[in-house]
């Protein structure tokens, strides 16, 4: 695989995790029968785009998702009359509020960021692959594309170059995240 082609492909799993960060509205069935490790490029059929294109399609997919953005609900002023009258036969108002448990709030689970989806991504894993796996991906995409591995020509070193610095990042936060 040629470096053209490599960092086409990184900028096609940075495409991904926008898209995926975006989203589309889907059922949930639809949602459910789908695999999650689908190419989104190839789903949104995104292949067939210039990149003028898919930059316009891109911004004109956030301006529909911010129209259909729920609108804030109005605040209602405070109430400075008396409550409203109770109908006959209706239950008596607690005069206290509820006591609160004293058990801590459940923490919320921790969700995959897009830091890390990139970083897979560069390192062409499926999320949540083990520490293994992506130190072997790391090792042979190194192997594959170091920089002195390239020296033909500038453009090329130059570009080994940042794809060496991408993927050393890359490996740096899903270790980070991985050991931590």
């Amino acid at each position: 695989m040629s470096i053209g082609r490599r960092l086409l492909n990184l900028a096609r799993g940075e495409l991904n995790a926008l898209m995926d960060h975006v989203g589309e509205r889907e059922s949930p069935a639809m949602a459910s029968s789908r695999d999650p490790n689908e190419d989104l490029y190839q789903r949104y059929a995104l292949g067939d785009f210039s990149d003028e294109e898919l930059e316009a399609e891109l911004e004109r997919r956030l301006r529909i998702k911010r129209q259909e953005a729920p609108k804030p609900a109005p605040t209602t002023p405070p109430r400075t009359s008396s409550p409203p009258p109770r109908s006959p036969g209706a239950p008596p108002r607690p005069s206290s509020p509820p006591p609160r448990s004293s058990a801590p709030p459940k923490p919320a689970t921790p969700k995959v960021g897009d830091d890390i989806r990139r970083a897979y991504a560069a390192l062409e894993l499926p999320v949540g692959s083990d520490f293994e796996a992506v130190r072997k991906a790391y090792r042979g995409l190194m192997r594959k594309y170091h920089p002195d591995r390239h020296t033909a020509t500038p453009e090329k070193q130059k570009a080994a170059t940042e794809l060496a610095q991408k993927l050393t990042h890359a490996y740096a936060v899903l270790e980070k995240h991985l050991r931590g």
